[in-house]
């Protein structure tokens, strides 16, 4: 009896230890579990504070597959919805579609608005850029309807403000300024609401990247609107210039966006200084940051600055830079384009390497082919890329002839009658307009042709109807009769002959690049410009400007020709 008793307390006593050992490691493993999963969602975090352009998919699926070992829901989602987002920037859209698809299972199991709102709003932006802008406004406002039930204020409002920048950006695609306004309106008064007390370094890197946005978006609203309300927009980009001194760190991470946005604003408002101001401070910061594309617009714009102040040697020197940037790009362009063929065969199978010399052989075959076809053929319409040349000098040579017509002043709205109205007889057509409006517009048309005012990029037939205090109807009618050709065909005739003339008459020009000539006569496309070109004149400005040097054609010289 003794003896079973002291077999009980031991066995008793060694429970008791076991209890208490097993207690620890379980304590233990899930501490571990907690700083496991914690560390995932740091890692998140990162990701998405960074470009996702640039992210890393390997790492994020790494992170997916290792949550669902851990049966960590939360993790799951996290990567799925990052996944979806890295899809639909890199246009990636069907997989996009796939990886939102199975976050919203995850999501609506356990209820998470704030994923399910992401979802909608993704699903949203895709539509977006494919165009499909019912599905697209259906999708945001799904995506509204899930965020207003996030419990958490801070979360709830920065996710709304993402919404309504969306829905802001869609409307501008529809041409709906009045509901770009209210969206624009309503995503600041979000954003503006954050209780900003306890943010993560995460909703913090979200929240000054919206508050910078949406500033930045109003201030271009008021650019863009018409009428243009500069003043207001300068209020805009003023409060987004106080988060220098609020918010220093955050406003670094954008401050090259933010300083672009300034050059421009103030090259609009008129303020060639400081539109150079603020050029000067984008280029010391892009000294780290380095992003040459962006780098080339400022230079652009400074020398269209220098232009404007009349300083010649700062508009040359910054001509010169913007020509030398843009030639090491389009060589880069082409480098990385050859390294990638390279590394593309160096990975082709060896058992592939007759079979790819054979094609090579065959495509240098046909190259040859091609080339000498093609030297056959240019050979061909040289001449006949001459006679039009000459052809334009002629034109060019009797317009000198003709003495200039006196500019016509305009009057209290905005356009006078000219002194003759041999060219501005009423054309005979079937429409209803009366033969003095039609006169009425003809020489109003005349003056705006003489004002420049066709060199505007934003120009349109509703833009000029207006200006000329008429209906798009009538101004597309009488445009047509007057020389046969639709509003589009009307403008291009007027800025391509301006450039002609500026060609031919101030030896500058033709050292410049074709992308700043097309922007000097109204295009924002150089394509655009060099298709309008040879439509209206046979050929190209390219070959234009070489015959132009080759013939050393006698322009006159002034002292703001020099180079």
């Amino acid at each position: 009896m003794i003896f079973l008793q002291s077999i009980y307390y031991a066995m008793r006593k060694y429970f008791y230890l076991f209890l208490i050992l097993f207690s620890f490691f379980t304590t233990s493993y899930s501490q571990n579990i907690e700083e496991i999963q914690k560390n995932i969602i740091d890692k998140y975090d990162k990701i998405e504070m960074d470009d996702k352009e640039e992210a890393n998919i390997d790492e994020i699926k790494k992170l997916c597959e290792q949550s669902k070992k851990l049966n960590f829901s939360e993790g799951v989602l996290r990567g799925l919805l990052i996944q979806q987002g890295v899809a639909a920037t890199q246009k990636k859209y069907t997989l996009s579609a796939k990886y939102g698809n199975e976050a919203e299972v995850i999501a609506g199991k356990v209820q998470n608005y704030k994923a399910l709102s992401k979802i909608s709003k993704l699903r949203g932006y895709v539509d977006m850029i494919l165009d499909k802008y019912p599905e697209a406004e259906a999708h945001l406002n799904t995506s509204i309807g899930y965020a207003e039930k996030i419990e958490n204020k801070a979360e709830k409002h920065i996710a709304l403000c993402s919404i309504y920048m969306n829905l802001a950006g869609m409307y501008e695609g529809l041409e709906k300024p009045g509901k770009v306004f209210e969206s624009l309106e309503k995503s600041l008064q979000y954003i503006e609401t954050v209780p900003v007390n306890n943010l993560t370094e995460y909703q913090k890197s979200t929240y000054y990247y919206l508050y910078i946005s949406g500033l930045s978006s109003m201030a271009g609203y008021y650019i863009i609107k018409k009428p243009q309300d500069l003043d207001r927009a300068e209020f805009y980009f003023k409060k987004t210039l106080d988060f220098q001194n609020t918010a220093p760190k955050y406003f670094k991470a954008h401050q090259m966006g933010i300083y672009r946005s300034l050059c421009g604003f103030y090259f609009e408002k008129g303020d060639y200084q400081k539109s150079l101001d603020y050029s000067f401070k984008f280029l010391e910061a892009e000294k780290t940051e380095k992003d040459p594309v962006a780098r080339l617009w400022v230079y652009n714009k400074m020398k269209d600055d220098y232009k404007f102040l009349k300083n010649n040697d700062e508009e040359i020197k910054y001509m010169r830079l913007s020509n030398t940037l843009n030639d090491s790009l389009n060589f880069e362009e082409k480098k990385a384009i050859i390294s990638l063929s390279r590394d593309q065969i160096k990975k082709a199978d060896i058992k592939n390497n007759q079979e790819m010399t054979n094609l090579l052989w065959i495509g240098g075959i046909i190259i040859i082919l091609i080339a000498l076809g093609t030297w056959l053929l240019i050979h061909k319409k040289n001449k006949a890329l001459r006679r039009k040349y000459e052809q334009m000098m002629v034109k060019l040579k009797n317009d000198e002839a003709v003495l200039p017509e006196e500019t016509i002043e305009e009057t209290e709205d905005h356009y006078a009658e000219p002194e003759s109205n041999n060219d501005l007889q009423p054309a005979a057509n079937k429409n209803t307009i009366s033969a003095d409006t039609e006169v009425r517009i003809l020489r109003r048309l005349k003056s705006f042709e003489q004002s420049e005012k066709y060199l505007k990029k934003d120009l349109t037939v509703g833009s000029l109807a207006a200006q000329l205090n008429t209906n798009t109807k009538y101004l597309s009618e009488i445009i047509k009769s007057r020389g046969g050709q639709n509003f589009n065909n009307y403008i291009n005739s007027l800025r391509i002959n301006y450039i002609v003339h500026k060609l031919y008459n101030e030896p500058k020009y033709r050292e410049y690049k074709i992308s700043y000539l097309a922007e000097e006569c109204g295009y924002a496309s150089s394509q655009v410009f060099v298709i309008a070109f040879k439509k209206i004149n046979g050929l190209t400005p390219s070959y234009f400007i070489q015959s132009l040097k080759e013939d050393k054609v006698n322009t006159p010289v002034y002292e703001d020709n020099i180079l």
